[in-house]
């Protein structure tokens, strides 16, 4: 049985408990134990639970799925931000001193993936504004994906308030072919 864990990120200003990112995670999460996983955590996106590279997240081989509300202006919460910084910041100092290695020069595989819920409210604005909307959660991924220790899989881009997450290649489909590659990674 594969174990995973949930963060989300709602808009800017806007309630956790109320946001899609909440909502989505929370369906997730209910999907993901209906097909048999594990769900260690459903949190919030914060700079301290985010990619704990530490020895008890390595020894766990949890699953990381995160969802990231991008405001149809291409805002973000600001942990989102902050995230970007310490991320950039990790990967310069990296560079610099090539942590991450281990001795035989092995890479732990975090498995990692992102899902950017954008929120147009109009098919021609979320197609005008499509980079402008993803482009933080965009930078999040890149900063993943970088980083020594994670294996990022497929990103997913949404619009949950043109489509609902049981629309054809959206949100549940996304999930399932995680869940499915996850199992066969752990």
């Amino acid at each position: 049985m594969s174990s995973f864990r949930l963060f989300y990120s709602p808009q800017p200003d806007e309630p956790p408990e109320s946001s899609a990112a909440y909502e989505y995670a929370k369906r997730a999460s209910d999907a993901l134990v209906d097909k048999h996983h594990n769900v260690q955590k459903m949190e919030r996106l914060s700079t301290n639970n985010a990619l704990d590279s530490s020895a008890e997240q390595q020894e766990s081989a949890a699953s990381t799925i995160i969802l990231i509300s991008c405001s149809a202006d291409g805002s973000v919460d600001r942990e989102v931000r902050k995230l970007i910084r310490a991320l950039k910041k990790s990967l310069e100092e990296a560079e610099e001193t090539k942590d991450g290695e281990s001795a035989d020069g092995a890479v732990p595989a975090n498995v990692v993936a992102v899902a950017l819920l954008g929120h147009a409210r109009c098919e021609n604005s979320a197609n005008q504004m499509n980079d402008a909307i993803y482009n933080h959660g965009r930078k999040f991924d890149r900063c993943i994906a970088q980083m020594r220790g994670y294996r990022k899989k497929q990103r997913l881009e949404v619009q949950v308030e043109l489509e609902g997450p049981d629309a054809p290649g959206g949100f549940d489909d996304w999930l399932n072919e995680i869940a499915s590659a996850f199992t066969t990674c752990a």
